[in-house]
């Protein structure tokens, strides 16, 4: 298992056809509590990202365990990714937030900065750019990106990604760009590959298509053996979008024609948008409407606001009258159920001893989660936080909606 995963690690592409019989065989035999986390990244960096979280969950609750609880700093950092990946961003968030506050207690520095950038991702991915380029910026001044790619491919992603939230597609193909040396050479042979259908909207959308093309072909010719389902659908998202208008449809349909890409929501959604505005700007409206209820669903639950109100608006513009998600969210439903937890006993006066012992928590990770909470509700100490709850509880106005169809 430890070569499995020193093979996953070194090259997770090249090496990924050799290695999946032997992580399929793993999976149906009962494996020793010191290898989980293990066998677990490499099933994250294969991209079997179903085993990954089996696999780290169960690794996780034995490293939790008194004697080894310091030394669940990676494997923490490493479910927070698979949490992400399979969109279960929460969870990803509270991860994290432990993860910082193990780091904190035992001078872990990389899993400090592992844990920022999940948390910027998190935020990059629901649109709360400010916080998000926060935490990127905190992690890329905490590592060397030579010895540290995955924390600086990373970064780069969530502030890309944040980027295109707000609408400054230059500033997020640049950041996207150095995901990639001027050879194609990835700042990390996984997490850089990654970034390549978000490299190629950002491209299109600030003027930048000839060169966004040349960035994603140096890119794929370092590849260097088979792509999983989910990079041959992030391929073929990057290949759609740069691709001339008679061209963008097949790589399109090719990819959503494989069902293994649903393993991976957000980034299933996202091809589904793309597909929705080239189908609706052809005219094809009936044949967009669905995959835009498709896309509009998971980008719903998951949170992600501008991915929403683009979606949304796509829909308005098909002659869809869009309902059921325009009131307001309150603040408090940005946070994980724990961080909620923790805010609503400390607006009523509590201490964060007095919280930990209410959760069974240690003082330093209710610190910890009031910290990263603050950001999403927006105040700056907890003498605020009464006023959030207070606006939390009051029942939102209702909105009406027109239109030939109406979307629930």
């Amino acid at each position: 298992m430890l070569r499995l995963w020193i093979r996953a690690s070194a090259d997770p592409i090249g090496s990924r056809n050799q290695l999946l019989p032997h992580l399929r065989k793993i999976a149906g035999s009962p494996i020793e509590e010191p290898s989980l986390w293990r066998i677990g990244s490499a099933a994250w960096l294969l991209d079997e990202s179903g085993l990954a979280v089996r696999w780290l969950q169960e690794a996780i609750q034995w490293l939790r365990a008194p004697g080894v609880r310091g030394t669940s700093g990676g494997g923490l950092t490493v479910l927070g990714w698979a949490y992400i990946d399979t969109g279960r961003w929460d969870e990803a968030l509270e991860v994290a937030a432990e993860a910082a506050s193990m780091a904190e207690a035992n001078q872990m520095d990389i899993v400090a900065a592992s844990a920022d950038v999940i948390t910027a991702t998190v935020l990059a991915l629901r649109g709360d750019s400010d916080p998000a380029r926060r935490h990127a910026a905190r992690a890329l001044a905490s590592v060397d990106p030579a010895e540290c790619g995955l924390v600086a491919a990373r970064a780069r992603r969530a502030l890309g990604v944040a980027a295109l939230a707000d609408g400054s597609y230059l500033q997020a193909f640049t950041q996207l760009r150095g995901l990639f040396s001027a050879d194609g050479t990835p700042l990390h042979n996984y997490a850089s590959y990654l970034g390549v259908a978000d490299l190629a909207a950002a491209a299109v959308r600030a003027g930048r298509r000839m060169e966004g093309q040349d960035v994603l072909e140096h890119a794929l010719s370092r590849l260097g053996g088979t792509a999983s389902a989910r990079l041959e659908q992030l391929i073929a998202r990057a290949r759609g979008i740069l691709a001339g208008p008679d061209g963008a449809e097949a790589h399109f349909a090719t990819a959503l024609a494989d069902p293994a890409g649903d393993q991976w929501p957000f980034e299933r959604a996202q091809l589904r948008l793309d597909h929705a505005e080239w189908l609706r700007r052809r005219r094809r409206i009936n044949d967009a409407k669905p995959v835009l209820t498709q896309a509009l669903g998971t980008f719903r639950r998951l949170r992600a606001r501008s991915w929403t109100q683009r979606t949304e608006a796509e829909l308005r513009a098909c002659g869809v009258a869009v309902t059921g998600a325009a009131a307001e969210r309150d603040a408090l439903a940005e946070l994980t159920p724990q961080q909620r937890q923790i805010v609503r006993l400390a607006s009523d006066g509590l201490t964060d001893r007095q919280i930990a012992d209410r959760l069974f928590l240690s003082p330093r990770t209710v610190g910890s989660h009031l910290h990263r909470s603050y950001p999403k509700l927006g105040v700056a100490g907890r003498n605020q936080l009464r006023d959030v709850i207070a606006r939390a509880s009051t029942p939102a106005p209702a909105h009406a909606s027109t239109g030939s169809e109406t979307l629930l």
